[in-house]
């Protein structure tokens, strides 16, 4: 699979939605995502990991991120700059930082966080803020074919509207997100203390 097959889906979808998120993963009661939005963090991320880290295609990427959009977002953009998504990668993309000999990229979970709440350890990057600056669109459309994103094929993926997914784990929820995306589908995201209230609202 390709990872620029998720992104070209998602940009495709315009402003219908791609996420719709309950409780933690959302980093609010409920929020919801479209398709271009998705998108375009997961752009912005891709171009930051290849040319402001300067990350080599097939490098090892980790990403120490609870279940959140954030994950579905720098886990696309990841794989767009050929990174290869690892738990041993020499760059670690993290919500709870401390120093460290590798490149360290914190990520603040709120909603709406465009920086990193408070001081952070010396030599991390405010990876939210670092964002803001980037390009909305993906600038090196070449670079995904050195990804991983096979590991993450989820062929027994049925297509419908909408799927909802509680509480899955990190290999899991990349897989569902990559295959949702490119089959149409809205992936319904919630912890397991929202579920009910998702499926009532989202008529699941």
């Amino acid at each position: 699979m390709n990872p620029l097959d998720t992104y070209r889906a998602l940009i495709e979808r315009g402003s219908d939605p791609a996420l719709t998120l309950y409780g933690a993963p959302a980093g609010a009661p409920r929020l919801e995502l479209s398709g271009k939005v998705v998108a375009n963090h997961a752009a912005k991320a891709a171009n930051f990991l290849a040319d402001d880290l300067m990350l080599e295609p097939g490098s090892r990427l980790t990403l120490d991120l609870p279940v959140h959009w954030r994950l579905l977002t720098w886990a696309l953009g990841g794989l767009l700059a050929g990174a290869h998504l690892a738990p041993d990668g020499d760059t670690v993309v993290t919500s709870r930082p401390a120093p460290a000999a590798a490149d360290v990229v914190a990520v603040s979970l709120g909603a709406l966080d465009m920086s990193w709440p408070g001081d952070l350890p010396a030599g991390v990057i405010d990876g939210n803020a670092e964002l803001l600056g980037q390009a909305d669109a993906l600038l090196d459309a070449s670079l995904a074919e050195a990804s991983n994103a096979s590991a993450f094929a989820r062929p027994d993926l049925a297509a419908g509207p909408r799927l909802l997914v509680v509480d899955p784990d990190q290999t899991d929820l990349i897989g569902l997100f990559l295959h949702a995306a490119v089959s149409g589908t809205t992936l319904v995201l919630s912890d397991r203390a929202n579920a009910e209230q998702a499926r009532r609202l989202e008529g699941l």
